[in-house]
């Protein structure tokens, strides 16, 4: 119970986030077009905004892509799998992915680092972008942490695991 409810506040957190980010983006964009169009006043580095808005948004729900694994898959194999198989397949994809957002988050943190020491900033408005960078990676260790639970229910599913036998008694009797 008190799972669903951390992982509800979690999944509403993001989504919320990402909502406001793209409604920022809209609210900057049309006050940008109706600036320059009939005021012939555009506002100032709305691109970069906008540039840091998507980021935000993107990697915002990124997280929940992969929490939910509606990430873009091709099935080709996926007629060939025996019924029984799928909970392993799933489960090594799930492992595969995982290690995969977690090295890439790793290697956003050392950029974002990186960045800072150097003191990159936007063209225009002199946004720090090491700190894009680090929620960058923040979003990407939280994919890969979401994405290793997912494999692990897949494997709690596994029969192995669901049988009232004890582990111990079943290789002695077999």
């Amino acid at each position: 119970m008190i799972a669903e409810n951390v992982s509800m506040a979690v999944r509403r957190g993001l989504e919320t986030l990402a909502a406001l980010s793209l409604f920022l983006m809209m609210g900057i964009t049309f006050v940008d077009v109706f600036g320059r169009y009939f005021l012939n006043s555009p506002i100032d580095g709305s691109t970069e905004m906008i540039e840091v808005l998507l980021a935000v948004m993107v990697f915002m729900a990124f997280p929940l892509v992969s929490w939910k694994e509606e990430n873009i898959c091709v099935d080709l194999l996926d007629a060939y799998f025996p019924d029984r198989w799928v909970d392993v397949r799933q489960a090594v994809i799930n492992l595969i992915c995982a290690v995969s957002l977690v090295l890439v988050a790793m290697m956003n943190w050392k950029l974002a680092g990186r960045s800072l020491e150097y003191e990159e900033v936007s063209e225009i408005l002199e946004i720090p972008l090491g700190y894009v960078t680090y929620l960058i990676s923040i979003t990407g260790f939280a994919g890969g942490f979401l994405t290793f639970m997912n494999a692990i229910v897949y494997i709690a599913r596994l029969p192995i695991f669901r049988s009232g036998t004890p582990i111990s008694e079943r290789s002695s009797s077999e």
